[in-house]
């Protein structure tokens, strides 16, 4: 339906001293702090999980060498999504409007904050659905969370990178520990550090004290705080849902969250022949998602 005279009827009216069309400020982009940002030229990326050869087993005195082959894990399909959004204006309304509210560039700029909108919070998502919506590589037939209590290793075993737990010292004190003991698929020990503490707004004054603090907070007594040591940086991200939810990521090059862009954000006007009005239009096509969860705990708050 065309934005007309009828629906705009008070644009066209003389007397108004302001018109308050949205004009608060964005915030800026969050999710590429996060998130390993790519781009695409296909329909779809897919990217295979391959598992080494495990640790070195004994050879008795004159006995052969064992030989072992790799294993051949499950392949993380990651299918873009198509987003777009448009509006239409009459040409009567566009000649009468005293304001300057339809004027292209102030609505292809609301057009803009939407497209900006979609890709935050389809990337806090992966953060949203993390405690109970699998989209990870799949596991000897199976399918996990990215936040999980028993990952399935393939060389056997499970792993956690999951705590009900509200943010404390203690529930960050054991994600810490956790990147401590992490291994990969055969068990054994890597070298993946946490660096950020990701939070909802309503756990700032929680988090700024326990990365802040020279002491463990809340103690009668002057216990050094052992978090210090880690320098956890601190995020905000303003879609999460969840307000007493908290993450622990690794280092983008640690983890494997990923936006993949297949179609920038594009824009195009047009006018109608026929009726004169004008067509502005917004489209663009990305993924996201994960294929491997190390490098990420989560703490569902409690």
């Amino acid at each position: 339906m065309a934005f007309n005279t009828g629906t705009g009827s008070k644009l066209i009216a003389p007397g108004l001293r302001n018109v308050l069309f949205q004009s608060y400020n964005e915030r800026p982009a969050e999710y590429t702090d996060i998130f390993n940002v790519g781009t695409s030229k296909r329909n779809y990326e897919e990217d295979l999980e391959f598992v080494g050869l495990g640790s070195m087993p004994e050879k008795a005195e004159g006995t052969s060498v064992t030989y072992s082959t790799p294993t051949q894990g499950e392949l993380k399909r990651y299918t873009h999504t198509a987003f777009a959004h448009g509006f239409r204006v009459t040409r009567e309304m566009m000649d009468d409007d005293l304001y300057g509210v339809t004027k292209a560039k102030k609505m292809a700029k609301e057009l803009g904050k939407g497209a900006r909108n979609v890709r935050e919070v389809r990337a806090a998502n992966v953060f949203n659905n993390g405690f109970t919506t699998a989209d990870g590589f799949p596991k000897s037939g199976t399918t996990q969370t990215l936040f999980n209590t028993a990952h399935t290793l393939l060389g056997g075993g499970t792993f956690s990178n999951r705590a009900s737990a509200d943010l404390s010292q203690a529930s960050l004190e054991a994600a810490i520990i956790s990147f401590q003991t992490l291994v990969d698929e055969n068990g054994i020990p890597i070298v993946v550090m946490p660096t950020t503490l990701l939070i909802p707004p309503q756990l700032i004054m929680v988090a700024r004290e326990l990365l802040g603090s020279e002491y463990k907070p809340y103690t009668a007594t002057n216990e050094i705080n052992p978090t210090r040591e880690d320098r956890l940086s601190l995020k905000v991200n303003h879609y999460l849902t969840d307000d007493d939810s908290s993450f622990v990521l690794a280092d983008k090059s640690d983890h494997d969250l990923n936006f993949i862009v297949r179609t920038d954000l594009e824009f195009e006007y047009g006018d109608d022949f026929d009726t004169g009005d004008m067509k502005a239009k917004a489209f663009q096509r990305f993924s996201v998602g994960y294929g491997d969860w190390r490098g990420t705990y989560g703490m569902v708050g409690v």
